[in-house]
């Protein structure tokens, strides 16, 4: 009988949550410089203008030479496109929520986030996501799903790299059970050869990484910061970004030298 009375109130206390509709989750561009280009589900073109709101799901992005773009997802994710890049998101759902939700710190509802890497090099950062939650980055060969922290991730002719740069990731061979666990400061390469053989062809570290690389990896953590979502759940539609600060703080001029008074 205590059995039976425990899987019960197991039940009422999941099935809410479990019976909660998943609906369209929603982005907004916090940088940009260069040219970059956004294509929906039906192959229209969407803005990308610094500040645009967007609705990621089926929606394409490419950058052109020197190009960068940053942009914050609704579940606190960030994403970073370097230049000469293109990143498909191939699905975005995302549980509503309300503002007791928001006071918890993390991120207040529970999302499925999947994004498809076809060409260049993005960074991804993710420091609030739910445990529940899933963040899946598909490769033209296997998958790789980022627990917690940021990673660079990148495509060219000596193969696939990931690097932590801070926390953990898990990156799956295709058509295969075999996995590798990065753990920051550590990067992997992965060749056509040694992806055969289910072997990591070199390893390196986050020291290793150029200057402007570790920026791109440092400036995609400061747009998952950079903004915040109203609650949603008496709508039910895509939350409505917030950026934390106005963009005019940023277009103030600095103020040299430094002075710091006793």
């Amino acid at each position: 009988m205590r059995i039976a009375l425990l899987l019960l109130t197991a039940l009422f206390i999941f099935t809410p949550l479990q019976a909660q509709t998943m609906v369209e989750g929603s982005a907004i561009v916090t940088s940009r410089s260069g040219s970059a280009y956004g294509k929906d589900a039906s192959g229209e073109r969407v803005s990308t203008a610094t500040h645009e709101i967007l609705h990621p799901s089926g929606l394409t992005l490419s950058t052109i030479k020197d190009a960068h773009i940053f942009l914050t997802f609704s579940n606190g994710v960030a994403l970073a496109l370097n230049e000469e890049s293109v990143v498909q998101c191939t699905d975005y759902t995302q549980r509503s929520f309300d503002e007791e939700d928001q006071a918890r710190g993390l991120e207040p509802s529970v999302s499925n986030l999947k994004l498809r890497l076809i060409e260049g090099q993005i960074a991804v950062a993710s420091n609030r996501l739910s445990p529940l939650s899933e963040l899946r980055i598909q490769l033209p060969k296997g998958e790789l799903r980022l627990h917690k922290g940021s990673c660079l991730i990148g495509l060219n002719k000596t193969g696939l790299h990931i690097t932590a740069y801070d926390g953990n990731l898990t990156y799956y061979y295709p058509n295969s059970q075999s996995r590798e666990f990065v753990s920051a400061p550590k990067g992997i390469r992965i060749s056509e050869q040694s992806m055969e053989r289910l072997q990591v062809a070199e390893t390196t570290t986050v020291e290793t990484l150029e200057a402007e690389l570790a920026r791109f990896c440092q400036a995609a953590q400061h747009a998952s910061k950079r903004v915040t979502f109203q609650a949603n759940e008496s709508t039910n539609l895509p939350p409505e970004p917030v950026l934390i600060a106005r963009p005019q703080y940023f277009q103030q001029p600095e103020f040299r030298p430094y002075q710091y008074k006793e």
